[in-house]
């Protein structure tokens, strides 16, 4: 398939040849079918130009409100005794809207915890896209971008259930090379579980390290996301940046089974729900302590789907 990133797009589902994936020959394919996978790019057939084409979107990419709203939260709930019952208990209300709580509680609060929590900023820049995904013939996938911003994590315990993000750019959703990664991980999923329908849930993700602090990119530490199989992240770009270290587990207190900065141009690839794959991702520093360093990644949650009835 041949696409032009700058074209209105088109409201028929492309269809596309997963001429890559992700799948290896192995001699006991069952016995790994388990394992995290860590990958290069070219192996999906993607090449370093694009790169580039994801980055240049991140001054489009909105703030992440929910990152200073947990933390705010986080906060409050150590100081919750002074907040009135109608505070406390929105407080405790995973699906209140990120200002919600502070909102409600802010010309409450003594002026010097106020100031604290005022100070809290953003430090994640994202959006997202979802796709529905069908294969309608030998390595052939028809993708349909969809307009839905909900966004349900359950298996994260350490964020809000129930969020709502802005879309990734049509110009990038409908990029050939955004469309190849997709059909890549589709068919590498068929490759392992036979699956024909899928919704995949496209993450882009820029976070920023500033100055002597720590900046999570994954704050909710060791943890699943939920979905039959993930690509917790292809790196775009890191710069200026140390740690951000992968690390996946077998089970939630298990040993570790893979330590591993991905570099530009790398991925992991892993079943999720289900498995007993846990994983996580160390904090961000600068590198200056008087700058700023970024690390920018395409995260995807796939779910795999019945047939629908004939």
């Amino acid at each position: 398939m041949h696409a032009d990133a700058d074209a209105v797009p088109s409201s028929r589902a492309p269809a596309l040849r997963a001429v890559h994936c992700l799948a290896c020959t192995l001699a006991r394919p069952r016995r790994h079918a388990m394992l995290p996978q860590l990958f290069r790019m070219e192996q999906l057939g993607l090449q370093r130009g694009f790169l580039d084409s994801v980055a240049a979107y991140a001054a489009q990419l909105p703030w992440d409100a929910y990152d200073v709203a947990r933390r705010r939260r986080q906060v409050l709930q150590r100081h919750a005794s002074i907040l009135a019952p109608a505070q406390r208990a929105l407080l405790e209300d995973d699906d209140a809207a990120p200002d919600a709580v502070w909102n409600a509680v802010r010309d409450h609060l003594p002026s010097v915890l106020r100031a604290a929590l005022e100070r809290i900023q953003p430090h994640r820049r994202r959006a997202m896209r979802k796709y529905d995904a069908r294969r309608v013939s030998t390595a052939c996938w028809q993708l349909q971008p969809l307009e839905d911003p909900h966004f349900v994590q359950p298996a994260a315990a350490a964020r809000a259930p129930h969020r709502v993000f802005a879309p990734i750019a049509a110009a990038l959703t409908y990029h050939p090379d955004t469309l190849r990664l997709v059909a890549g991980i589709a068919e590498t999923i068929h490759q392992r579980c036979a699956a024909t329908r899928l919704q995949l849930v496209l993450h882009q993700m820029l976070t920023i390290a500033r100055g002597p602090g720590a900046a999570e990119p994954a704050p909710e530490g060791l943890h699943q996301d939920g979905a039959d199989y993930i690509l917790s992240a292809l790196v775009i770009r890191r710069r200026g940046v140390h740690g951000g270290a992968s690390r996946v587990y077998r089970g939630s207190a298990g040993p570790l089974l893979l330590e591993h900065t991905l570099g530009e141009g790398e991925g992991l690839f892993q079943p999720d729900a289900g498995s007993p794959l846990w994983h996580e991702v160390s904090a961000l520093h600068a590198e200056d302590p008087h700058g700023e360093g970024q690390r920018m990644i395409l995260g995807i949650d796939a779910h795999v789907l019945s047939e629908r009835p004939a």
